[in-house]
């Protein structure tokens, strides 16, 4: 937060959350996108497991800079 003035700002350097929020909200949108416009079946639970795989390497990785 900017002292009064009541803006929120993200950190986008490399130690800082913004980017790992970022990528999350993203993957996240990705995964809600392929939920609601593939068929049921192998290639989007395919998809889907790719898309974990990734949002648990991102927060691993902020896990393992700190």
């Amino acid at each position: 937060m900017l002292a009064g003035t009541g803006d929120c700002v993200l950190n986008l350097m490399p130690g800082g959350n913004g980017r790992m929020t970022i990528a999350l909200i993203v993957m996240g949108f990705l995964g809600l996108s392929v939920w609601l416009t593939m068929e049921p079946g192998k290639y989007r639970s395919l998809t889907l497991i790719l898309l974990a795989f990734f949002a648990v390497r991102v927060v691993l990785e902020r896990l393992r800079s700190r």
